[in-house]
């Protein structure tokens, strides 16, 4: 028997899934993907029959979104391998009485983690992202500035769990640790992104422009991140 509050299951390729509604006044139907199940949002004016009509419109969108997720959790999951560059990258632990990690051909080598301690594996993960994106994002941002009037006037590592970067109108950039995962086109995007900042402190027509001029392939690479973006935070 379904719970109460489910109002009905939309079927998918790989299954059915929970669809809640709640309703309170808004203009449009929203649409949102959690947990597994659909969270619908709709006014109260608007009938049941519309409401189906607009689930199977985006049941497409909705499979996507249900299997992407699933995949996270698993991966989540699964701490034997990590996102290098936008490839996966096996982790090797090996005995030692010191915590580290060290990039090899091979894999990541982490030292003096035992077997099963996630905790202490993530922290030394996290660790090692943060030392790497502190030695090579300064160069990234230097080579991309060159095509700027503005200069930058500094780069800080940022840990924010809502924004991969950010211009201060003091000018100093910051760059989310986390893209050393990602392919490096959209480390390239990020970094373009705030540099476009420089000359624009808003996201007008002006300043996507400049974005397109430093990064044409933009809209690329902010798909992915769209699409992949939490699957960055696999390790936190």
């Amino acid at each position: 028997m379904k719970s109460a509050s489910v109002w009905l299951r939309l079927p998918l390729p790989d299954g059915e899934v929970d669809v809640v509604l709640t309703r309170r006044p808004r203009k449009s139907v929203g649409i949102r993907v959690s947990a597994g199940r659909v969270e619908l949002v709709a006014h109260p004016a608007v009938s049941a029959a519309r409401l189906r009509e607009v689930l199977f419109e985006r049941r497409d969108w909705i499979a996507g979104h249900v299997a992407r997720q699933k995949l996270a959790r698993q991966q989540a999951a699964d701490l034997s391998q990590l996102r290098w560059q936008g490839e996966a990258m096996p982790i090797v632990l090996t005995a030692g009485a010191r915590r580290s990690a060290r990039l090899l051909p091979e894999g990541l080598l982490v030292t003096g983690i035992a077997e099963g301690d996630a905790a202490g594996l993530k922290q030394v993960v996290c660790r090692f992202f943060q030392r790497e994106a502190a030695l090579r994002f300064p160069s990234r941002l230097a080579e991309l500035a060159r095509a700027c009037r503005r200069q930058p006037s500094g780069l800080q590592l940022s840990s924010a769990r809502t924004r991969w970067g950010s211009c201060t109108a003091a000018g100093v950039i910051r760059l989310n640790w986390r893209l050393l995962q990602a392919p490096p086109v959209v480390l390239d995007y990020v970094i373009a992104h705030e540099l476009a900042h420089l000359e624009h402190m808003n996201h007008s027509p002006a300043f996507w422009a400049e974005t397109a001029r430093l990064y044409p392939d933009w809209q690329t690479a902010r798909r992915w991140l769209k699409q992949h973006g939490a699957e960055l935070f696999h390790f936190d």
